[in-house]
């Protein structure tokens, strides 16, 4: 085996035993004889450095190619890293007027990783989610801003309900906004009439009522009409020819009563355009009622005007005697029924009854009752009657009718909005009065066999039907609350 070396240090090679010429001896090489250096001039490189020299350029060469490629590693892992995170960020976010409220969470795909490091200049707290709007912001992540937008919009069409509508074909179209309910939408809601029908025939019918809001978003919503046609006359009862006398005031109203199948509240109007008040004669006196259909009806009554008779008494003589009598019997802070109470009780057991008596007027028969505390049942009950005047009850004289030998008078007197019956008149075998009777209770009294309360119904308003008498104490003439 041969192992060389360079020509700068050979060795002697080794003699082979089996050569004869090998064991010849061998002439020294003499070494050889360096020429010294010239003056100045630098000695040379040995190779072996050259060679040395140029490996440790290599490495270093090699060397900084392996931190710049460490370095570009490193700047593309962030780079990708940024990338990533950058691509989970959502630039635009849309959503409905006040559906939801808004967040930063809603604008990352997912969580980033170093969320200590995200920021944003925008308080969602502070962002109106009912007003469609674009709102514009920043949100900072690891050093860097990316412009972003909050996009609210209203695609919703408004919601309704429509109310169900009852009307007469008189009536004028209801407001659209009072047709409908339950209105929803994130901004205001104009309501007007889409579609109407002509309804002028009556029926049944769907109008449309159109909801916009302020987006142009539009619902239609359908309202039921349930149209009457209302074609009757409202119906005039209890007028009849009056007599007066002149200078008094004349009782126009006195048991008159209008009804209507649908108008609970016709209005009355009483024409006397051709009275001549201070001049004897008989004069007509026109009533019209009208529903607010605008169908009318129309009665005349003759006025009869006569000269006061002699021992006539003026009705505000009968007025002034009724109100200090009235401050007798009463105290401030009654109620109405304990007034009316005190007034029927004083008349019942202060006015003896006379049977035969005659009067010229009513206000003779009252002022009589209350001089001479004596009268029959007229005289009774215009006594009642004036008492109750003065004390603001809206009241009336019923009449028995029909009757055979006698006829008979009481009163009719409105009370807590109700109407009833109340007789002052004494009767034979009947110790007591009666106060606040329905027509119920009033035809089902009996006493001897007979009852005498029979009435033209028809011509007096509607008496109440719960009755009050458990709580009436005749003899102590109190009355208990309800």
């Amino acid at each position: 085996m041969n192992n060389s070396f360079d020509g700068r240090n050979q060795r002697p090679q080794q003699r082979n035993p089996g050569n004869p010429a090998a064991r010849r001896p061998v002439k020294q090489a003499s070494a050889p004889i360096r020429k010294p250096a010239a003056a100045g001039k630098i000695p040379s490189r040995k190779p072996h450095q050259q060679t040395a020299k140029k490996q440790s350029n290599i490495i270093e060469v090699f060397l900084l190619l392996a931190v710049v490629l460490l370095f570009a590693l490193v700047l593309a892992g962030v780079f990708m890293f940024l990338r990533d995170e950058s691509e989970l960020l959502n630039r635009e976010v849309t959503i409905e007027a006040g559906s939801v409220s808004p967040d930063l969470n809603m604008y990352f795909k997912e969580t980033p990783a170093f969320p200590g490091l995200v920021s944003c200049n925008l308080n969602f707290d502070e962002v109106n989610t009912d007003i469609p709007q674009t709102v514009s912001f920043n949100i900072g992540m690891y050093g860097r801003n990316y412009a972003c937008k909050l996009i609210i919009l209203d695609t919703a069409a408004p919601e309704g309900e429509g109310v169900p509508q009852k009307m007469f074909t008189s009536e004028d179209l209801p407001e659209a906004l009072s047709c409908v309910t339950e209105i929803k939408d994130a901004t205001d809601v104009a309501v007007s009439w889409k579609d109407v029908p002509d309804m002028s025939t009556g029926g049944n019918f769907v109008a449309r009522v159109l909801l916009t809001d302020a987006c142009g978003n539009e619902t239609v919503v359908d309202v039921p009409f349930e149209v009457i046609k209302d074609s009757s006359a409202p119906v005039i009862s209890g007028a009849k020819n009056i007599e007066a006398y002149i200078g008094d005031p004349v009782a126009y109203r006195d048991k008159i009563t209008v009804t209507d199948d649908y108008d609970a509240s016709p209005e009355l109007e009483i024409d006397t355009s051709a009275v001549v008040p201070d001049k004897e004669g008989t004069y007509g006196v026109v009533y019209t009622a009208r529903d607010f259909s605008g169908n009318e009806s129309s009665i005349t009554v003759d006025l009869v005007l006569s000269e006061k008779p002699e021992g006539y008494v003026e009705p505000e003589v009968v007025y002034e005697a009724a109100r200090e009598i009235l401050n007798e019997i009463t105290e401030p802070g009654m109620t109405d029924e304990e007034v009316a109470l005190q007034i029927v009780w004083w008349c019942r057991y202060n006015i003896r009854f006379l049977l035969k008596t005659e009067y010229n007027s009513w206000t003779e028969a009252a002022y009589s009752a209350y001089q001479y505390r004596s009268g029959n049942c007229y005289a009774t009950a215009y006594a009642v009657k004036a008492l109750l005047d003065v004390a603001g009850f809206e009241n009336s004289i019923i009449e028995r009718w029909p009757y055979e030998t006698a006829t008979h008078f009481w009163n009719y007197v409105l009370i807590n909005g109700q109407w009833y019956h109340c007789d002052a008149t004494w009767r034979e075998g009947y110790d007591s009065y009666f106060f606040m009777y329905t027509t119920e209770e009033l035809h089902d009294f009996w006493q001897g066999g007979w009852n005498g309360f029979q009435y033209r119904v028809n011509e007096y308003p509607e008496s109440a039907t719960e009755s009050v008498q458990d709580r009436i104490d005749y003899k102590n003439h109190t009355i208990k609350a309800a």
